[in-house]
């Protein structure tokens, strides 16, 4: 009898570690306000450089602060700040390849000192590859008969980061006179991996903060815009059964606005950055029975530490809640806008196939009384949703991303907000 060997080199992927990280920030009133209506933080070009057990996170902190300014008019302005941390990874190893993303988890304010205090939670998911070599059995020859059992065996292949540019002309109605922000939510709908290449689709959602007037007061109020886009990424090596698993950022965002013989064109473009791993299928002649031989085989037993990983699920979901507003805020008429959207606190757990996501949505509000006096408010909507993920079971670690793409508010019986929103859920589960 022979046996043939096929010595492999091979990738796995292995957790290492999710980490918090705070920034705080102090940022001047601007000059001119009489009122501070809301403020919105976004972080702009997210980048991690990583040097053996350190990870440098670096971007643009971008805050947003909505105003009444000396004229009694809506205006805003931007204020920038380069965001610098180094984060110190646990359990690292020397042979371990380190990967990592960061995202911004959370972002509350408050004024002290004629100054506003920031302070915003960010996350810093890390994760290792290391390299191994294994050794399987390709073939058994000579007076032996073999039951073959074919499997498939996950490995890690490549991380993909890839940068493509978004552009559009967004015609204003009418009764714009001005934008006060405009903030974009990428949502990838699909990512399926071809021969050598990964395939995206998605929608980008486009939220207009305008100002008009009314009864010769200024009045702000909320425009929505859909961009559908598509990108093919080369991926050396990738075949139709392999699995990718990514999320899409945004990053340089410009604007203008433009006249034309049509009224005014709110001029967009965006870099989309996709950052993903991909993981190969390789398939696999397993033994399960050897009979019929005269030799005695010795047979060598390896632990493995194998991820397996599940598709990822891009889905998008509608919640609706009721809120209870303060005794002291009075009768509220209607709301005139919403801004700052984000989700805080994200839980998530398993069972019968499905992942359960819980969190808080937070909305900054600017509610117009019933003496048609405008104030900003910050509400927390807690939500409830479930997404469907294949084979999926107790065991699993499942790691979510939730994106709030559009959020309505109404005023009802002057003390209640009915919220709606729309969602943006990636789902990705793996197990060891």
């Amino acid at each position: 009898m022979e046996v043939l060997m096929e010595n492999l080199a091979e990738k796995e992927l292995i957790a290492l570690d999710h980490v918090k990280i705070k920034s705080e920030q102090k940022v001047n009133i601007p000059a001119g306000a009489k009122k501070l209506m809301t403020v919105t933080c976004q972080l702009l070009n997210p980048k991690v450089e990583v040097s053996q057990s350190e990870i440098l996170v670096v971007g643009n902190l971008n805050t947003r602060l909505i105003f009444i300014n000396e004229f009694d008019k809506y205006d805003s302005e931007d204020i920038s700040e380069v965001f610098e941390k180094k984060v110190t990874v646990k359990g690292y190893d020397s042979i371990c390849d380190v990967l990592a993303r960061v995202e911004l988890m959370k972002s509350e304010w408050k004024i002290s000192d004629d100054k506003i205090d920031i302070d915003n939670s960010l996350m810093v998911h890390v994760w290792g590859v290391k390299s191994r070599e294994m050794q399987v059995v390709g073939n058994l020859t000579g007076d032996v008969e073999v039951q073959k059992n074919e499997q498939l065996f996950l490995t890690f292949h490549s991380k993909l980061n890839d940068k493509f540019e978004i552009s559009e002309n967004i015609k204003l109605d009418n009764l714009c006179e001005g934008v006060l922000s405009v903030d974009v939510n990428p949502n990838l709908k699909d990512v399926v991996s071809a021969s050598g290449k990964v395939n995206l689709k998605g929608v980008m959602m486009v939220n207009i903060l305008c100002v008009k007037t009314v009864d010769g007061t200024s009045v702000p109020y909320n425009m929505n815009h859909e961009i559908d886009f598509a990108k093919s990424v080369a991926v050396n090596g990738l075949t139709d059964e392999d699995i990718v698993s990514g999320v899409v950022n945004t990053n340089n965002v410009k604007m203008h606005i433009e006249n034309s013989n049509d009224g005014a064109i709110l001029v967009l473009s965006c870099d989309i950055s996709f950052d993903a791993r991909t993981y190969c299928n390789r398939k696999f002649n397993m033994v399960t029975d050897a009979i019929s031989f005269s030799k005695e085989l010795t047979l060598q037993t390896t632990q493995l530490n194998c991820v397996e990983i599940l598709p990822q699920v891009n889905t998008v979901v509608d919640i609706e809640n009721n809120l209870n507003i303060a005794s002291n805020s009075g009768y509220i008429s209607h709301v005139v806008a919403v801004e700052g959207m984000c989700v805080n606190n994200l839980q998530v757990n398993v069972t019968d196939n499905k992942a359960l996501l819980e969190g808080v949505l937070g909305v900054n509000l600017l509610l117009e009384n019933e003496e048609h006096l405008i104030t900003g408010e910050h509400f927390d909507v807690p939500f409830q949703t479930s997404v469907r993920v294949d084979n999926l079971d107790r065991e699993y670690v499942v790691d979510a991303s939730v994106v709030p793409l559009v959020v309505n508010a109404k005023a009802r019986r002057g003390t209640e907000l009915l919220i709606d929103a729309r969602l943006c859920v990636t789902v990705q589960a793996e197990t060891k």
